[in-house]
């Protein structure tokens, strides 16, 4: 029964009631005329209302009969397709709301005719029976009887697909996630699935709306080749950028949309380094890349006492706070990184002023309270004149900070200050500069800094003259840690890789500059968002001046496009299927979202694995699969757990690598077809980090010497990989280099290699395999896993939701390399700096040391 008439007929019935109060009413008012007249006109509004429940009665017996004969038809053909958990719901529901008016009817039969409520009490037997028969219904035995019906599919695939993934294949709800894990054959799995599509009967889908969605060119050609040969179908199948492009085409008719540039990643990379070579000219510019070098050992956002519970764990907070100067020394105040960073900055005399921090000075050794001698180390020294500089962290008032300990701070810092300061009233030998935080707090810090050292020097040096030059920007970037010169060398990647971001997300340069003013952040990220967003800004310029738009473009107008044109891909698509939905992206998922909003009843099937997760670099968003029916209401899940790739060892190791992700991965059985347990190799080099050239050396002569013994047994170059987390690592690249020329071993170093042994980065080895894998550098540092090199906090303004853990992404890289072995893993690292990530393994592998 429809809403309307329901509320129609109950409306009817309660005036109908109302109508035999009235008459009861006027009965008892009968002595009195005015009783007469209610009954007379109670009773005459009564018939009218009993004539027109008649009518009533024709409709809810007509629309009940239709309505059983729907669920009827619903139930009887239920075993011919999928029962999606959105009709279940959906019917379940109709029969809810017939089954309350149906109730209804009954409760007040009184008013009804015998027939008529024989015919709703078995209206409500009817309906409740079938409620009963949907509500415990399952796909268990429907998607066993397709498995059976089209097992002639899944014996076309190279290897015959198992039943977990038999059954991803068939189970076709409105949302449809497989979680699949290395080497489980996920991608068999996806071209499968659209052959069954197809193929099924009576539920068969037209080729022309089945869109299949892949991550890069490659991929949506190796999905098309195997779809042709295999089965001959042909489906639209396309990446998301050329998806997009279609969509603005098509949007754009009879416009200029054909005049459009596209730039592609190379061409986008070029044009960021031509917008960061014109800027970098500019006095300005290069300040805001100095004051991101000043900050850039300080990953920590600054809290202030109100984000603590209590004074104490504030004043702790406080207390361990450190500060990162530009030559890497870590300093105890903001104070301290200015002095020593004046020094980096600046030359005294064209020279390069040599400061050591907190040196003991062993001419002030004296004996504490307790007896025990103590050389203190006064806060700056500067060796080649003679000259102490102490920073008091005393303000206006006299007083220390509230967080220095003891119940009378002040007291006990001057009581030091003033013993350090009678041993130097006590010699001659050296000078001493004094600074407080007093004069910190002023404008002009800098220049009392400079004028008290250069006192101090003319005091030493009488007769001389001294002079603080600034030295230029090229000097300075050679002169900071190694690090900060690693990062700087690598802004104009990793500012082109925060504008890729920016867009992944669709936030505007506008959007960025106001969430650098309104959101905390550390001193670093806002520095390097500073410099990134002048960058941003002319870098879409250009792109408007000449008519471009790059690949994020692509997708985010697409998107744009379609909310703004209803027509635009209405009812174009039954089936939407997704390649590698762990990488999915926030403006990818809008794009699926909105092709599903278009497409009433299309569905949806999304197959990936969460543990091989690792672009967050360029915005692939997590969340979108671990918490995917946030994102797609009641999906079905399906596992694929079983990897045809590894032996057991491998397989083992990866899960156990996992493991220590916790709660951010999707927990699912790993389970080995090869029960093989080859040893997992870890080889230690002898050499520490102060000898990186030997270890190096000793890494790159073991790894070649040991793949001339595989090829020497046989193998071929294309069975052998060599991965690096960093493979742009150009000391390992000549060192092994070296040995393979020497051993006339064939190493590829390009993307492009033929019967050649593959070196590549972690990255670049995602859905490869090799019988044999050698992980070099598995150490801790700037090269190493994880790694350093990479600082995925600077792009943080350009993403929205959690913040991303870095270790995990490192950790799930990890596990992909792991998981490209078939066979043999042979992992390097060295004595002094082993990842902690071998630790988190050590009951997988066997270490040995590598000896001269």
């Amino acid at each position: 029964m429809s809403y309307e008439k329901t509320k129609q007929l109950k409306s009817l019935i309660s005036e109908i009631k109302q109508q035999d109060y009235l008459i009861l009413v006027g009965i008892i008012l009968i002595p009195l005329i005015i009783g007469i007249f209610l009954v007379k006109s109670a009773k005459q509004k009564k018939n009218d209302l009993l004539k027109l429940k008649e009518t009533f009665i024709h409709e809810v017996e007509k629309e009940n009969k239709a309505l059983i004969t729907e669920l009827t038809d619903i139930y009887n053909n239920i075993n011919d397709t999928y029962f999606t958990y959105h009709k279940k719901s959906s019917t379940i529901a109709k029969c809810n709301l017939c089954l309350e008016e149906l109730q209804f009817i009954s409760k007040n039969k009184a008013l009804f005719s015998s027939d008529f409520n024989n015919f709703i009490s078995k209206s409500i037997y009817i309906i409740t029976e079938l409620k009963n028969n949907f509500q415990t219904y399952d796909n268990t035995a429907f998607v066993e009887k397709r498995i059976l019906e089209y097992d002639y599919l899944f014996k076309k695939s190279p290897f015959p697909l198992d039943k977990y993934q038999k059954v991803a294949v068939v189970t076709d709800d409105t949302h449809n996630l497989v979680v699949a894990g290395a080497g489980s054959g996920k991608t068999e799995v996806l071209i499968t699935r659209a052959a069954y599509l197809i193929e099924r009967k009576p539920d068969t889908i037209d080729s022309k709306r089945i869109l299949v969605l892949a991550y890069q060119n490659k991929a949506a050609r190796e999905v098309h080749e195997r779809l042709d040969s295999r089965f001959g179908f042909d489906v639209k199948i396309k990446t998301f950028h050329s998806l997009g492009l279609e969509i603005l085409k098509e949007a754009n008719r009879n416009s200029d949309i054909d005049t459009l540039q596209i730039v592609d990643e190379t061409e986008q990379q070029r044009l960021v380094l031509s917008v960061f070579n014109e800027k970098i000219k500019d006095n300005k510019f290069q300040n805001d890349i100095i004051n991101y070098m000043k900050a850039y050992g300080d990953s920590e956002i600054c809290k202030s006492k109100y984000d603590f519970e209590d004074k104490e764990t504030y004043y702790e907070y406080m207390r361990n706070l450190t500060y990162t100067a530009l030559d890497g020394t870590i300093v105890k105040s903001e104070a301290e990184r200015e002095i020593l960073n004046f020094f980096v900055t600046h030359d005294l005399n064209e020279k390069r002023v040599k400061v050591l921090y907190e040196t003991p000075a062993e001419w002030m050794v004296y004996k504490k309270e307790d007896g025990e001698t103590r050389a203190p180390g006064p806060d700056f020294f500067f060796p080649d004149y003679d000259i102490y500089l102490e920073h008091w962290a005393l303000d206006k008032y006299g007083k220390v900070p509230e967080w220095f300990k003891g119940k009378n701070p002040t007291e006990v810092y001057k009581n030091g200050m003033e013993q350090k300061k009678k041993k130097f009233a006590e010699q001659d030998k050296y000078v001493l500069v004094e600074t407080t935080h007093k004069d910190f707090k002023q404008n002009n810090f800098i220049e009392i800094l400079e004028d008290r050292i250069l006192i101090a020097l003319k005091k030493k040096n009488p007769g001389k003259t001294f002079e603080f030059t600034q030295i230029s920007y090229e000097k300075l970037v050679n002169r900071v840690w190694n690090e900060c010169v690693v990062s700087v060398r690598s802004l104009p990647t990793n500012i082109g890789m925060f504008i890729n971001i920016a867009k992944t997300y669709n936030l505007t340069p506008d959007e960025i500059e106001q969430r650098i003013k309104n959101e905390p952040w550390s001193l670093k990220q806002t520095e390097f968002a500073n410099v990134a967003l002048k960058i941003y800004l002319s870098y879409e310029n250009k792109l408007r001046s000449e008519n471009k738009i790059d690949f994020s473009d692509m997708i985010n107008l697409a998107v744009r496009k379609l909310k703004q044109k209803e027509y635009l891909y209405k009812n174009c698509f039954d089936h939407i299927l997704v390649d590698e939905y762990q990488d999915i992206s926030q403006q990818r998922y809008e794009l699926i979202k909105s092709l599903m909003d278009k497409n009433d009843g299309c569905k949806l099937f999304c197959v990936g694995d969460d543990w091989q997760s690792i672009m967050g670099f360029s915005g692939s968003n997590l969340d979108f699969f671990v918490q995917f029916a946030q994102y797609f209401d009641h999906p079905a899940v399906t596992h694929l757990t079983v990897n045809y790739r590894s032996c057991k060892s491998i397989v083992d190791t990866g899960a156990e690598i996992i493991r220590h992700n916790g709660n951010v991965q999707i927990a699912k059985d790993a389970l080995a077809h090869n029960n093989t347990l080859e040893p997992i190799r870890v080889y230690i080099s002898i050499h520490n980090t102060k000898f990186v050239n030997n270890y190096y050396t000793q890494v790159a002569q073991h790894c070649i010497s040991t793949i001339d013994t595989y090829l020497q047994n046989g193998y071929n170059p294309q069975d052998i990989m060599i991965l690096s987390r960093i493979a742009n690592n150009p000391k390992l690249k000549n060192k092994l280099h070296e040995y393979a020329s020497a051993c006339n071993v064939p190493i590829s170093f390009e993307k492009k290699s033929w019967n050649k042994i593959r070196f590549m980065s972690v990255h670049a080895s995602k859905g490869l395999q090799a019988r044999v894998v050698f992980l070099l550098n598995v150490v801790e540092g700037l090269y190493g896993f994880p790694s350093e090199k990479d600082n995925p906090d600077i792009f943080e303004l350009a993403t929205k939701g959690r913040k991303k853990d870095t270790e995990e992404e490192e950790r799930r890289l990890f596990y992909v390399a792991i998981t490209r072995a078939m066979e043999n893993l042979i992992i390097y690292s060295q004595i002094d700096s082993e990842s902690k990530f071998l630790g988190e393994i050590e009951n997988h592998v066997i270490v040995e040391k590598l000896q001269n």
